[in-house]
């Protein structure tokens, strides 16, 4: 088995964990959005950027509401997923949830070093984008 099938059988198995800790402890548990969190990575290394994004979102957006110390490196992760899509709707959608979570986390105190930077390079291609609708 080449490493693409290694993959898929490794987001399989990280989907079916998900699953399962998802209907036995709920969506929010900590083991459950870890298991969110591998399940997302997985996605972006098969190259599913789109399922990669949704999955990296939810894992920021559980621990944001949470005021987890991780969210911040969630929102990170999630960007940089997000940075592949090719759907100009669809990214700009996920771009102002991201920017969403960096205000919510930016209330709470000073964003750690580069997400600053981060947060407005994704300020800028989502306007970009946007202009190009008009």
């Amino acid at each position: 088995m080449g490493i693409s099938g290694r993959l898929d059988e490794a987001f399989a198995r990280a989907t079916a964990l998900r699953e399962s800790l998802t209907g036995s402890v709920g969506a929010e548990h900590p083991h459950a959005v870890e298991a969110r969190a591998m399940e997302a990575y997985l996605a972006y290394l098969r190259g599913d950027h789109r399922e990669a994004v949704v999955l990296a979102l939810a894992v920021a957006r559980i621990r944001c509401g949470a005021e987890d110390e991780r969210a911040p490196m969630d929102v990170a992760r999630a960007a940089a997923a997000w940075q592949q899509l090719d759907d100009s709707r669809t990214a700009v959608a996920h771009g102002h949830e991201l920017l969403h979570m960096w205000g919510m986390l930016s209330r709470r105190g000073p964003l750690p070093p580069g997400h600053v930077e981060l947060a407005e390079e994704v300020h800028r291609y989502v306007r970009a984008l946007e202009a190009a609708y008009v």
